[in-house]
C-alpha cells in the first residue's frame, strides 16, 4: 500500500509540473505561497457566508470564486467569465443526470415502489433483520434519489415500522441515513459523485464499480453493525407530531401504501411488483456496469460493442430507466396520463437547489483553476510529499467541516483536485473521485441542515444527533477511504 501511495505523491508532483498552460518547473515563489493564502482566504469566505451570515451556497461560491480571481491577480475582465464558462461547463456535463436521476427517483416514490420495497424486506427477514433490511431499502432507494429526497420519503415508513413493529426507532433510523449516506457519497449518479468523476476525468462505470466494492461494506458497518452500539446508548422517541404528519404514508399489513402520493393526485391504483421495481432502479446500474465490464475485460466487439458503449453511457442509461419507469412505475399499474404527467412534474422543484449549488461550484472551479491555484497546490503538496489519494480525502473533509454540505465540499474539493488529476490511468483517477467522494462525508454537524433534520424525526437532543448523525458520517468517512486505499493497493 505504501507503494501505491507513493506512486500516487510521484504523480501528483508530475501533475503539479506539466498541468497544462503552466510553467514546467517546481520552484517555489512568493506569488505561490500567496496562491495557497488565496485558497484560504476564499474557503473562510464561503464558510462565514454559509454559516454565519446565513447566505445561499451559490451566491457565497460565487462570491468565492470572484475573490479567487481578484485576488490572484486575474486580468478583471476575465473575472465573470471564469465563474460563467465554469458554471457552463458542469451543468451541462452533470445537471441532466441530476434531472433524468430525480425523475426516476419521483416515479418510483409515487408509484408506491418505495413501499412495496419496505413492506416485502421487512415482512422476509423479521423482526431481528429489520436493521439490515431498511440499510438495503436505503441503498436501493439512494441510488436515484438525493440523500435528502430519499431520506425526507424513507421517513415516514422508518416511523411506522417503529411504531407497528414496537420497535427502537434508532434501529431503523441510524440504518436508513447510513444507506442513504453510503451510497450518496461513493455511488454515481448522485452530483458530488459525478462532479468529482468529471473533474478527474475518471470513467463513470468504472468509478460505478470500484464504488459499489467500497460501499457494500460500509453501508454494513455503518448500518446494522454501528446501529446495534448506538441505539442502547441514546436515548430517542417517535415525536407525536412527526407521526401524525405521516400517518398517511403508512404501509398497511397487505403492503398497500395509504396514499400520500393519492392524495396528492398522483398515485396509481396498485402497487408495482417488488420485482419490477428493483429490476427498474438496477436497470441504469446494469448497464452502465455492462459498459464498463465490456470496456475492462473486452466482452463484446463490433456492432454489440457499440451498442452496449452506447446504453452504458450515463445519460442513456438514465434516460432508458426513466422511459421504462413511465410504463412500470406508471401506465403499467394503472396510472393515467394526467397522474404520470403530474409526477414528472413534481420532480424538479427539489432539484433545483442541487443544480445551481453544483453550477457555482464549477464556477468556483474554474476561477482556481484560471487564477494559478490548483498549480500552486499541486507543488505544495509535491513538496511536502502528501499522496494524492490523501490529499483529495483531506481537502474535501475540511470542507465538509467547514461548510456542512457534502455537494457543496465535494465541487470545491474537486475543483482543487481535478488538475492535479492529469496523467493518471483509469483506475487511479476512479479511485481518487472515490477519495473526494468519502472525504466529504466526513463530520456532519450543526451546520448540515440535514443534521437537524434526523434530530427532530427522531426525537433526539443535540448531544444524541451528535453521537449518532456525526459519529456514523465520520465512520463511513474513514472507512470508505480505507476502502480506497486498500483498492489503491490492490489494484496499482
Amino acid at each position: 500500500m505504501m507503494a501505491a501511495l507513493a506512486s500516487s505523491s510521484a504523480l501528483l508532483a508530475q501533475a503539479a509540473s506539466t498541468a497544462p498552460g503552466k510553467a514546467a518547473n517546481t520552484v517555489w515563489t512568493g506569488h505561490d505561497t500567496w496562491l495557497l493564502a488565496v485558497v484560504g482566504i476564499s474557503i473562510a469566505l464561503v464558510v462565514v457566508l454559509i454559516s454565519w451570515l446565513k447566505v445561499h451556497a451559490f451566491l457565497a461560491l460565487m462570491v468565492g470564486a470572484f475573490a479567487v480571481s481578484l485576488l490572484s491577480g486575474e486580468a478583471v475582465q476575465k473575472v465573470a467569465d471564469s465563474f460563467t464558462t465554469g458554471l457552463g461547463n458542469i451543468t451541462g456535463k452533470v445537471g441532466i443526470l441530476i434531472i433524468l436521476g430525480a425523475v426516476l427517483g419521483r416515479l418510483m416514490a409515487d408509484s408506491g415502489g418505495i413501499d412495496q420495497i419496505v413492506s416485502t424486506l421487512t415482512r422476509a427477514v423479521g423482526p431481528r433483520g429489520l436493521p439490515w433490511a431498511v440499510t438495503l431499502v436505503a441503498c436501493l432507494v439512494g441510488l436515484s434519489m438525493f440523500f435528502e429526497v430519499g431520506f425526507v420519503l424513507l421517513v415516514p415508513l422508518v416511523l411506522q415500522i417503529a411504531k407497528r413493529a414496537d420497535y427502537p426507532v434508532l434501529r431503523v433510523g441510524i440504518p436508513a441515513m447510513a444507506g442513504l449516506a453510503t451510497v450518496h457519497a461513493l455511488v454515481p449518479p448522485h452530483p458530488g459523485v459525478l462532479v468529482a468523476i468529471t473533474a478527474v476525468h475518471a470513467s463513470v462505470g468504472l468509478t460505478l464499480v470500484y464504488g459499489l466494492i467500497v460501499a457494500i461494506p460500509c453501508a454494513i458497518v455503518v448500518g446494522p453493525l454501528f446501529t446495534a452500539y448506538a441505539w442502547p446508548r441514546v436515548e430517542a422517541r417517535i415525536p407525536d407530531a412527526a407521526l401524525a404528519a405521516f400517518t398517511t404514508t403508512a404501509v398497511d399489513a397487505d403492503g398497500a401504501a395509504e396514499g400520500t402520493a393519492g392524495a396528492a393526485g398522483a398515485a396509481p391504483r396498485r402497487l408495482p411488483r417488488f420485482s419490477v421495481t428493483l429490476a427498474t432502479v438496477l436497470l441504469p446500474i446494469a448497464l452502465m456496469m455492462l459498459k464498463a465490464g465490456c470496456d475492462t475485460f473486452h466482452w463484446a466487439h463490433g456492432t454489440l460493442y457499440t451498442v452496449l458503449e452506447f446504453l452504458g453511457t450515463p445519460v442513456v442509461a438514465l434516460l432508458v430507466a426513466v422511459l421504462v419507469a413511465l410504463g412500470t412505475f406508471g401506465y403499467a399499474v394503472g396510472a393515467s396520463r394526467e397522474q404520470v404527467q403530474a409526477s414528472l412534474s413534481r420532480s424538479f422543484p427539489p432539484i433545483a437547489g442541487v443544480l445551481v449549488i453544483v453550477g457555482a461550484g464549477g464556477g468556483y472551479s474554474q476561477a482556481l483553476a484560471d487564477s494559478g491555484v490548483n498549480a500552486a497546490i499541486g507543488r505544495a503538496a509535491g513538496h511536502l510529499h502528501i499522496p494524492l489519494l490523501v490529499l483529495a480525502w483531506l481537502v474535501a473533509a475540511l470542507m465538509r467541516t467547514a461548510t456542512g454540505s457534502g455537494t457543496v465540499a465535494t465541487v470545491a474539493a474537486a475543483g482543487i483536485i481535478g488538475p492535479m488529476a492529469h496523467g493518471l490511468g483509469s483506475t487511479q483517477a476512479a479511485l481518487l473521485a472515490l477519495a473526494l467522494g468519502s472525504g466529504a462525508a466526513f463530520l456532519g454537524h450543526v451546520n448540515d441542515a440535514s443534521f437537524w433534520m434526523f434530530k427532530e424525526y427522531f426525537g433526539l437532543s443535540v448531544g444524541g444527533t451528535l453521537r449518532t448523525w456525526t459519529v456514523s458520517h465520520t465512520l463511513l468517512s474513514l472507512t470508505s477511504f480505507a476502502g480506497v486505499l486498500v483498492l489503491n493497493a490492490a489494484l496499482t
